[in-house]
């Protein structure tokens, strides 16, 4: 008896004394750490202990209440749910309240961070832009604010370079500011390392490949072994790609009307070359390539959850 209670004090005794910076926090829940800071400074879901010069530290009851959070949050709960059913225990809400979180995205907030994101874009101040990118990826799931800000808002980024309201040094250093982004949650999303791949990318000549980066991510972060091969592949290099690895599905992205001739030669050149292999596209011009190519769903979400369904 004494032995069991001198090991009980012991494990809290070194519970409480192993400590995550932000950075291993980040690592450890997979939420950023932008995301993390904002999720404090909102919502007090957690209160960080600080080093003598500031830094953050994070012990193990602190990463397990992120790690809940953040379920709730991929879940579609908005953040302000999420942190009140983790603070209050109560995490158990019917589908109606889920659904209303997840509602709670679109709106004046969500409108003002487009028009803060543009302004950002039009002074080219990446820091900016970095910083209403943070404050858009602190409000929802990774999939909702992908579908219901991110993708409208490069449309709108679009459109104001067309007006001459962004100049083109703004809409790249914007652009590149989201492919960061991107490419930072893509890395924090689960790796499968094992089973068939699904290989994701566009088609020789095709490069606004920021859609097809958050939809890959969408799909890792659903468990599925993404191999993202980017943008501007030729035909051979496709068939190269699905040779090099036990590949199930192919996504390619047709983001623009230009795109559609080389997508629908690429597909036809992936179903005569791996038969047994299944060719997927999305986008916003992925329709009537082939017969046999698969519609995915416009919204990333959406089209993640197919691909799962169709993978299996």
């Amino acid at each position: 008896m004494f032995v069991q209670r001198l090991s009980k004090v012991c494990r809290r005794f070194y519970a409480d004394r192993i400590m995550f910076t932000i950075k291993e926090a980040s690592a450890r829940t997979g939420v950023p750490a932008a995301s993390l800071r904002a999720w404090e400074r909102r919502y007090h879901v957690v209160e960080p202990r600080r080093t003598e010069s500031g830094y953050r530290m994070y012990d193990e009851q602190a990463i397990a209440t992120l790690n809940a959070m953040r379920r709730l949050v991929d879940e579609g709960w908005s953040p302000a749910a999420a942190a009140s059913a983790v603070s209050s225990g109560d995490v158990s809400a019917p589908t109606s309240a889920r659904s209303q979180a997840a509602a709670q995205l679109p709106g004046p907030e969500v409108e003002s961070l487009t028009e803060a994101f543009l302004d950002a874009a039009s002074a080219v101040d990446v820091v900016l832009v970095e910083g209403v990118l943070d404050q858009a990826f602190a409000l929802g799931s990774f999939e909702t604010v992908a579908d219901s800000w991110l993708m409208p808002t490069l449309y709108a980024l679009g459109e104001a370079w067309a007006e001459g309201r962004v100049d083109v040094a703004g809409e790249h250093a914007a652009s590149y500011a989201v492919m960061r982004r991107l490419s930072q949650a893509f890395a924090a999303a689960s790796s499968v390392t094992t089973g068939p791949r699904l290989v994701v990318g566009l088609p020789a000549g095709s490069h606004h490949e920021l859609g097809a980066l958050a939809f890959a991510t969408a799909a890792r972060r659903r468990g599925l072994a993404v191999v993202y091969v980017g943008a501007d592949l030729p035909v051979e290099s496709w068939q190269r790609a699905v040779r090099a690895f036990p590949t199930r599905m192919v996504v390619l992205a047709v983001p623009t009307q230009e795109d559609r001739a080389v997508a629908t030669a690429t597909a036809k050149a992936l179903l005569k070359s791996a038969p047994g292999v299944i060719v997927a596209a999305g986008g916003a011009h992925a329709d009537d390539l082939d017969p046999r190519v698969v519609r995915l769903p416009r919204k990333i979400a959406d089209a993640a959850r197919v691909v799962e369904e169709l993978r299996r």
